[in-house]
């Protein structure tokens, strides 16, 4: 009576392993160029004069990518990302959804494109539109200084130019001091 059960179940214990073992994953291949729209971008510098970790997600061709990038020297980097314009934040911009109290993000931002330039040839462009948001962790010290009083959603001037010379140090990332070095990185990109 309780063989046809017993026999049942070890038949469908077969079948799912056999399932399961039977085919790898599909490769995932990332295009060499990547064009598209930032839905979102985060950073998180070592302080607000110095670039360091981030990411951004684009959508190209109906498929999201998730790009993430860290400072490194020249010679551990494999890419660099250029700003077309270091304008970040507009009078329009407000602050939106509640991230902690280190973190923040902006919405809507300053028509920009973004491409990160590979050593091997590789890019990825992406432009900013109406629904990009832009934002990091950049500590609470500071961000309640990007705070109007009067309405805290909207950035102060400080926030706006803040962000603005932080953008400028990928391309000089000593800013006003007597080099013009960009700031070299390391890129992956995986879809998301």
């Amino acid at each position: 009576m309780y063989r046809l059960p017993v026999a049942f179940l070890a038949f469908v214990a077969f079948i799912s392993c056999s399932k399961s073992e039977s085919s790898p994953p599909p490769v995932v291949v990332i295009p060499d160029n990547i064009e598209g729209v930032i839905t979102e971008m985060k950073l998180t510098p070592a302080d607000i004069n110095t670039p360091d970790k981030g990411e951004f997600f684009i959508s190209s061709s109906n498929t999201s990518y998730k790009v993430t990038f860290n400072a490194a020297d020249q010679s551990a980097s494999n890419a660099f990302l250029v700003f077309e314009t270091d304008s970040i934040l507009t009078d329009s911009s407000r602050e939106y959804t509640n991230l902690g109290k280190d973190a923040i993000a902006y919405n809507p931002v300053k028509t920009n494109r973004i491409s990160v330039f590979f050593n091997d040839g590789k890019k990825v462009a992406g432009s900013f539109n109406v629904t990009t948001s832009f934002g990091g962790v950049f500590g609470e010290a500071l961000i309640s200084q990007w705070r109007d009083a009067g309405n805290p959603t909207k950035p102060t001037q400080k926030a706006k130019d803040d962000l603005s010379n932080l953008v400028k140090r990928y391309a000089d990332k000593d800013g006003p001091g007597p080099e013009t070095v960009r700031q070299y990185l390391v890129v992956t990109v995986a879809k998301r």
